[in-house]
């Protein structure tokens, strides 16, 4: 075996050597929470959401507002179509009509799901940082690689932080 080989192989076996070493000293840590389950305790998450439903609701009136004269609207179509010798004109005009008040049902109704979701963000992301941050203090204060999301997992192997995080957030089981 030539001296270089014998170096090489030398210096391989150090590194692995080392890198098992250094590896065993920073042991990886994990942790996991019920992110969901810990949110809807915070104080003040309820009347949030009780605000998203009466924003929500708004929209929902209008919505079924609309529907109802769609439903108007068919019914007149559905009598005139059946009406013998209507003119194919007159037909399409309340067919175009018809279609005109189905394309504004669907921009409106996805319309109300982005501002309903505008709105959720608005109202839940001061309470969702503040979880981040009680999640962040727990993680560094013992030591944690990783947390996961409880709720998400297949197998739990680690520890549950939730009760920590309770206690930083001030919440009383």
């Amino acid at each position: 075996m030539s001296i270089m080989k014998f170096k090489f192989i030398a210096l391989f076996i150090l590194l692995v050597g080392f890198s098992s070493l250094s590896f065993a000293q920073n042991k990886t840590k994990f942790g996991h929470i019920n992110y969901g389950e810990i949110i809807r305790l915070i104080p003040g998450v309820d009347t949030a959401q009780i605000a998203l439903e009466e924003f929500s609701n708004g929209f929902k009136l209008e919505g079924e507002k609309m529907a109802e004269e769609f439903k108007k609207l068919k019914v007149e179509y559905d009598k005139l179509a059946s009406t013998p010798n209507i003119s194919p004109a007159r037909l399409k005009i309340n067919e175009d009509e018809l279609m005109k008040k189905y394309e504004r049902i669907e921009n409106f109704s996805a319309y109300m799901e982005e501002e309903i979701q505008k709105k959720q963000l608005e109202l839940l992301k001061p309470f969702q940082n503040l979880l981040i941050e009680a999640i962040a203090t727990v993680a560094k204060a013992d030591n944690f690689t990783y947390i996961f999301d409880s709720s998400t997992l297949l197998h739990k192997n680690g520890e549950d932080i939730g009760p920590k995080v309770k206690i930083i957030l001030g919440i009383k089981e």
